[in-house]
C-alpha cells in the first residue's frame, strides 16, 4: 500500500529554497528594471555630453570621474560594504538597535572622512594630481567642484547600501545612480535645448548639483526607516573599522585590476582625446557587466543570511543559478560589441569613437570571465575573508598596474586594455578558486539550462 507524503511536511522542506527564489527573482527584477533605466540614462547623459563638449572636454570630464571615483571609495572606508552586512545581520537576529547605531556609525566616519579627503584635495593633491598624472590644466581648475562631488557621492553610496542592507532594493537602486542620472538628463537636456555648450566647470557642477539633490532626498527617505528603531544592540567605530579596512584596500586595489587607474595610465601617457576613446569604451562595457551587478546588488545580503545558518549546500545552488542566468545575456552582448563594435561606439558618441572598437572588445572579454565566475569575490566578503579577498586583489591590481604602464607608451590604449583584461580574468579565477577553499562552494555559471529552470521555479 502506498503511503502519500505529508504535505504539510513536503511544503515545509519546500518553503524555504523557494522563498530564497522569489527574494532572488524580486530583487533582481527590480534592481534590474532599475539599473536599464539608468543604463539607457547614462548613455543619453554621455551621448549628448560628447556632442555638447570638445574631445578634449569629454576625457577631462572622464579623469575628474575618474578621480571622484577613487576618491569616494577612499572616503567610505569600506563601510559601503559593511553597512550592508551588518545591517542584514542585526535584522536577522532580532537586534534593531544595532541597525541603527550601525548606520549613525557609518555616516558620522563617512561624513568625517569625506570632507577630510576633499580638503586634502583642494589643499594641494588635486592639483598634483591634475598637473603631474593627467597632464591636465583643465581638470586642476575644477578641483574645489570635484572635491564637492567626491563628499556628496560618498554619503550617496552610503545611503543606497544602507537601504541594501535593509533588503529594500528599489531605494537602494534609485539612490545608487538612477536618481542621479534623471537628474543629469533633465539638467543637460535643458542646457541641450538651450544651446549652451558646458565648460568643464559648468558640465562638473551641474553633476555636483543632481549628486545633492539625490542624497538630499536619499537621507531623508532613509531616515523615517531608520528613526523609529528601538531595541538591545549597540555597533562601536573599531568594530566597524575592523571590517572595513580591508574591504577599503580591496575596493581600492580593484581600480587598479578594473577600469580606474587604467584611465589614469592612459590620461598619463595618452593625450586627452584617447582618454575620451577609452573612457567611452569602457562605459559601454557595462553592458556585459550588467548582469553580474544586478546579482551583487540582491545576493549579499543572502549569501550572509544563509553563510550564518550554515546552509552552504543551498548557498552553493542559489549562486551557481544566478550566474548561470547572468552569463546568457552577458555572452549575447559580447557577441554583439565582436561584431558591431565600431558602429555601436559610433551611433552613441560620434564617428570618433569607432577607434575605441579593439579596446570594447578587450574589455568586454574581462567582463564576460567575470560574470561566468559568479560572486565569488562577495562571497569571500561576506563570509569573513574580507583578508583573503584584499590580498588577492592588490596581487592582481599590482600586476595590472605594471603591466599598463610597460605597454602604454607602445601599444596606447589597446596594450592598456590587454593589461586590464588579463589582470581580471587573473582575479576571477583566485576569487573563485579561493570561494571554494575557504567557504567550500563553487560559484560559477554551469553549462546546462537547469539552474535557470530551477532559480525560476517556486
Amino acid at each position: 500500500m502506498s503511503v502519500s507524503a505529508d504535505p504539510n511536511r513536503v511544503a515545509a522542506v519546500a518553503t524555504p529554497a523557494a522563498a530564497i527564489r522569489r527574494r532572488l527573482v524580486r530583487g533582481s527584477m527590480t534592481v534590474f528594471v532599475g539599473m536599464m533605466a539608468g543604463t539607457i540614462l547614462t548613455l543619453v547623459f554621455n551621448a549628448m555630453l560628447a556632442r555638447m563638449v570638445s574631445h578634449a572636454t569629454l576625457g577631462a570630464y572622464f579623469l575628474v570621474f575618474s578621480m571622484v571615483m577613487i576618491a569616494t571609495t577612499i572616503a567610505q572606508l569600506g563601510m559601503d560594504k559593511t553597512v550592508v552586512r551588518f545591517v542584514a545581520a542585526a535584522r536577522a537576529t532580532g537586534s534593531p538597535g544595532r541597525v541603527r547605531r550601525t548606520i549613525v556609525v557609518v555616516f558620522l566616519v563617512g561624513t568625517a572622512a569625506s570632507l577630510a579627503i576633499a580638503v586634502v584635495l583642494v589643499l594641494g593633491l588635486g592639483h598634483f594630481l591634475a598637473v603631474r598624472v593627467y597632464n591636465s590644466e583643465r581638470v586642476a581648475g575644477v578641483m574645489v567642484l570635484a572635491a564637492a562631488w567626491i563628499v556628496v557621492n560618498a554619503l550617496l553610496s552610503l545611503t543606497a547600501e544602507s537601504f541594501r542592507g535593509f533588503k529594500r532594493f528599489w531605494p537602494a537602486t534609485l539612490y545608487s545612480g538612477l536618481a542621479v542620472d534623471v537628474l543629469l538628463v533633465v539638467g543637460f537636456g535643458a542646457l541641450w535645448i538651450a544651446g549652451v555648450r558646458p565648460t568643464l566647470g559648468q558640465a562638473v557642477g551641474v553633476t555636483v548639483a543632481a549628486t545633492g539633490v539625490a542624497l538630499a532626498a536619499g537621507m531623508v527617505t532613509l531616515w523615517r526607516s531608520v528613526s523609529p528603531l528601538r531595541g538591545e544592540g549597540t555597533t562601536g567605530v573599531l568594530e566597524v573599522t575592523a571590517v572595513s579596512l580591508p574591504l577599503l584596500v580591496t575596493s581600492l586595489a580593484n581600480f587598479a585590476v578594473g577600469t580606474g587607474v587604467d584611465l589614469w595610465v592612459v590620461g598619463h601617457f595618452s593625450n586627452t582625446s584617447d582618454v575620451a576613446l577609452y573612457g567611452a569604451a569602457s562605459r559601454l562595457v557595462f553592458f556585459v557587466a550588467t548582469p553580474l551587478i544586478v546579482v551583487s546588488q540582491v545576493v549579499p545580503p543572502l549569501i550572509a543570511e544563509l553563510h550564518a545558518r550554515g546552509e552552504r549546500d543551498q548557498l552553493e545552488r542559489t549562486l551557481r543559478s544566478v550566474s548561470t542566468v547572468a552569463g546568457l545575456p552577458a555572452a549575447m552582448v559580447l557577441l554583439a560589441f565582436i561584431g558591431a563594435g565600431g558602429f555601436i561606439l559610433s551611433l552613441a558618441y560620434g564617428p570618433y569613437f569607432r577607434n575605441a572598437a579593439t579596446v570594447l572588445v578587450i574589455l568586454s572579454c574581462a567582463r564576460l570571465v567575470a560574470v561566468c565566475t559568479g560572486s565569488s569575490g562577495v562571497t569571500l566578503m561576506m563570509t569573513g575573508h574580507q583578508r583573503t579577498m584584499m590580498l588577492i586583489t592588490v596581487g592582481c591590481g599590482a600586476l595590472a598596474l605594471g603591466a599598463e604602464i610597460l605597454l602604454a607608451p607602445r601599444y596606447g590604449i589597446t596594450g592598456v586594455a590587454a593589461a586590464t583584461c588579463a589582470a581580471q580574468i587573473l582575479l576571477n579565477m583566485l576569487q573563485l578558486l579561493f570561494a571554494r577553499i575557504h567557504v567550500g562552494i563553487w560559484t560559477h555559471a554551469r553549462f546546462s539550462l537547469e539552474p535557470v529552470r530551477e532559480l525560476m521555479r517556486g
